[in-house]
């Protein structure tokens, strides 16, 4: 049995590899799932809204932008005081959003997946969409907790017993162990999780230190 420790190479060979394998089996597993989530989530927007306490806030982004777009689209006059107070709805509810966004510890780094807090930044267009934006990042994130909470019961059971055992392997792959050791452990877990991974041998894949 070799006594030697798996080398740096080999330790991002097989971190890529497990990586590729658990969350395939996780998405494979979330796959089963996504109708009821997604059907879930629709149901859950309303009282998701009313839970945050922005739907006058909703309602008054929704009535501004209508106004101003209306009111672009027939004449130019008194176009920016209608701005200005598209602008100032928008960013009330902006800021209520960016509190919320702390307190539940929302992601908002993909503005065109509807991940990010809608923003005014559009002192020079002529008509918008910051309603639709809203909405679109309010159905994000209510699809995001709902899909949280789903997870916690027993049917999600199954995916944080595959997360837990990819983080297993992942942190037996950064121990001091011995290398034959850690892909034996490594093995052992993936059968349990019922993930196919073939074990090279000394002569495959040499193991240096």
């Amino acid at each position: 049995m070799s006594t030697k420790q798996i080398s740096k190479d080999n330790k991002e060979y097989w971190e890529n590899k497990l990586n590729g394998k658990f969350n395939d089996k996780m998405r494979a597993i979330e796959s089963m799932h996504l109708a009821e989530i997604r059907d879930k989530s629709e149901k859950n927007f309303g009282s998701f809204t009313k839970t945050l306490q922005i739907e006058k806030d909703l309602k008054a982004v929704d009535m501004a932008e209508s106004d101003y777009n209306s009111f672009f689209l027939s004449i130019d006059k008194l176009l920016n005081a209608k701005k200005l107070k598209l602008r100032d709805a928008s960013q009330k509810l902006e800021t209520k959003l960016k509190d919320w966004s702390a307190n539940r510890d929302w992601e908002n780094d993909n503005y065109s997946g509807g991940e990010r807090i809608p923003s005014w930044d559009f002192d020079n267009k002529n008509t918008y969409s910051l309603a639709t934006d809203f909405y679109k990042f309010l159905e994000s994130k209510c699809h995001e907790e709902t899909k949280k909470a789903f997870y916690k019961t027993k049917k999600g059971e199954e995916l944080k017993e595959i997360s837990e055992a990819k983080e297993e392997a992942i942190d037996l792959l950064h121990s001091d162990m011995i290398g034959s050791e850690v892909l034996r452990h490594i093995s052992a877990i993936a059968k349990k999780s019922q993930i196919a991974i073939s074990i090279p041998q000394p002569d495959v894949k040499q193991l240096t230190a």
